[in-house]
């Protein structure tokens, strides 16, 4: 794909067939992707706890770090995508979008941390500028929100060196924190950049059968490179790393090569890996992604409550530590029966997904939608 040159110019509508979109021309695709993915979400949270299980379990691991590297980077691409209609072709901005992202933050920060001091019994926090949980996603898109007018002044091309070399160089700000998502956002930038300036006609594209061939050794090298990195650089070794927080993107280099004797010059290498193969699975799945209706399609508009309510059951999943109990021992399912424990998560993730996009659980998130800044505005200045 090309980058255009004036992201005002795309547009997020493609004329496509009523097997594709329906009657108001929302295109079941996108709706498809963004259900699959969060999904995924939900899996990579539930096999979590089983990475660390020792012998028959390293299957979970090699499932989260792959889920991992496509899920966020996927839906912040997707993101980006949708993000066209921020500037109108007047120029002027539509800051209703970044204004309900900051509503959906502030009542998720809030409910997350009663949630986890009332029921869970942690500690209070005390800034509603470190997002709780993984609410880091929300900072991050409205900081991209507020960011955009200025970006979109600027070339397209030099924009995504400027993100990219940003994304490598905040590794090295030892300080770096979780304060208001700047790592994340900083790193995950050039993902949301990319969906920024991609057009629909080029979305298109990855309907073709060439594009599905080329899919599959980019597949394959993108996996292979996932498994040739831990195979070389696993924990224990003197050069080794915590690939998994590349994948993260939550922590410095000087925090992954503490004490490792590896020249400052290579710690970024590791990321630039981390956006070629994520980029690379980015890529396979769009391409693979069922243009049809399916039976799931009408929940992918509500993946963002699915997002955040989800961290309820996740974070009493890990306090309550489920997954210790007795029937998911490794000794109660043997090495034949793994495959057993693997379906099982994938059910128990796929119906949680299902029941939190029902329309009950995406309610709450309507109702915020609904408080319009504009109103805000005319009252405020009555």
């Amino acid at each position: 794909m090309t980058i255009a040159k004036k992201s005002s110019e795309h547009s997020a509508g493609v004329k496509l067939d009523s097997r594709y979109a329906d009657a108001k021309g929302r295109l079941y695709f996108y709706d498809n992707a963004k259900f699959i993915l969060i999904f995924l979400v939900v899996l990579a949270h539930a096999i979590s706890p089983f990475k660390a299980n020792g012998p028959g379990y390293q299957v979970f691991h090699y499932m989260w770090r792959l889920i991992n590297t496509l899920h966020m980077p996927c839906l912040i691409f997707i993101s980006g995508f949708f993000a066209k209609k921020y500037i109108r072709p007047d120029g002027s901005i539509n800051i209703q979008r970044p204004f309900t992202y900051i509503m959906y933050y502030l009542a998720a920060q809030f409910t997350v941390g009663a949630f986890e001091v009332f029921v869970l019994g942690d500690a209070i926090s005390k800034s509603v500028l470190a997002p709780r949980s993984s609410l880091w996603f929300l900072v991050c898109l409205i900081w991209w929100y507020i960011l955009l007018p200025l970006i979109d002044k600027i070339d397209p091309v030099k924009m995504m060196v400027i993100a990219v070399l940003a994304g490598l160089l905040i590794g090295y700000d030892e300080k770096v924190s979780n304060f208001m998502a700047v790592s994340r956002m900083v790193t995950h930038f050039p993902f949301f950049l990319f969906g920024y300036y991609v057009t629909a006609d080029q979305m298109q594209k990855l309907v073709t059968k060439k594009a599905k061939l080329i899919s599959l050794p980019v597949a394959v090298a993108a996996l292979g490179s996932i498994v040739v990195i831990m195979l070389l650089f696993g924990e224990g070794g003197r050069y080794s790393f915590s690939i998994d927080s590349f994948i993260t993107c939550d922590k410095s280099y000087f925090t992954i090569f503490k004490n490792k004797g590896t020249n400052p010059l290579l710690w970024a290498l590791p990321r630039v890996w981390f956006y070629a193969c994520a980029s690379a699975l980015c890529y396979c799945f769009l391409v693979w992604v069922p243009r049809k209706k399916n039976i799931f399609t009408r929940f992918g508009a509500r993946t963002l409550a699915v997002y955040i309510l989800h961290r309820y059951l996740y974070l009493a999943y890990l306090e309550y530590e489920w997954a210790s109990f007795d029937w998911f021992k490794y000794e109660w399912f043997g090495w034949k029966n793994i495959l057993v424990l693997r379906l099982a998560m994938m059910a128990v993730a796929f119906g949680i997904t299902i029941i939190l996009s029902l329309y009950p659980c995406y309610w709450p998130f309507e109702m915020l939608g609904k408080i319009k800044i504009n109103r805000l505005l005319k009252k405020t200045k009555e």
